[in-house]
């Protein structure tokens, strides 16, 4: 039993880590760029990074950030949504 509820949770996070590229490039593209010049800023004040108008160091990891809050959110939804209906 155990073995079927973590494969189908397994199965279930990889299709909200896909889901949720798109949900943050898409609707929340804004957000993934100002974020993104905010640590930008941050690297430039710092020394630790450059960052010039068409390199951008940390737009990846903003982005794997953002992924990972909303699938987060989005295995906690499904999660409270299998429990109430089984």
């Amino acid at each position: 039993m155990r073995h079927a509820n973590l494969t189908i949770n397994i199965l279930i996070g990889l299709l909200c880590f896909v889901a949720s590229f798109f949900i943050v490039l898409f609707p929340l593209g804004g957000l993934v760029d100002y974020l993104s010049q905010i640590s930008n800023d941050f690297l430039n004040r710092t020394g630790l990074g450059f960052a010039d108008g068409e390199a951008d160091p940390s737009f990846l990891w903003v982005l794997l950030l953002l992924m990972l809050v909303v699938t987060a959110l989005l295995m906690f939804i499904i999660q409270k949504v299998r429990r109430k209906y089984q």
